[in-house]
């Protein structure tokens, strides 16, 4: 065996990392039960209350957060090591994703007003009309001749 293959196969930081892996492989499994879970009663909250629970929607946010985490640190895109090796991925209280008025989701967009980077509301702008490429004319019905 060469010196720098045995060098590279002797290191401890990919040995650690083999290990911090497995165990994230056991907390992704794990993770995807609670998010059955999650599922289960969210659905169970919205057919009886007609929302969904906001704290259990800040959890699943959080946990799709955490699965992206493993993701991306099994698959060697970063080294930072995802809970419980660091802290739990906690974000901001945001807005929930479901409004709950009656309107459809894109009405509710195009009227809500969003915070500028001053801090000032800004009004959301109206989506452009859309673009067709060919006019079309309308079409005339075609007359039967009777021979």
């Amino acid at each position: 065996m060469s010196g720098n293959l045995k060098q590279k196969l002797t290191r401890p930081s990919i040995w650690l990392r083999l290990v911090s892996m497995i165990v994230l492989a056991v907390a992704f499994n794990i993770t995807e039960i609670v998010i059955f879970a999650v599922v289960v009663f969210q659905f169970l909250a919205t057919l009886f209350t007609g929302k969904p629970n906001a704290q259990f929607t800040r959890f699943g946010r959080n946990l799709a957060r955490y699965l992206q985490q493993i993701i991306i640190f099994m698959t060697f895109v970063t080294e930072e090591k995802p809970f419980p090796f660091s802290r739990w991925p906690d974000e901001p209280h945001e807005e929930p994703l479901v409004v709950e008025n009656d309107k459809p989701m894109s009405s509710k967009t195009e009227e809500a007003e969003t915070v500028a980077e001053n801090g000032e509301a800004a009004k959301p702008k109206k989506p452009a009309p859309r673009k067709t490429t060919t006019t079309r004319k309308p079409r005339t019905p075609i007359k039967k001749t009777n021979k």
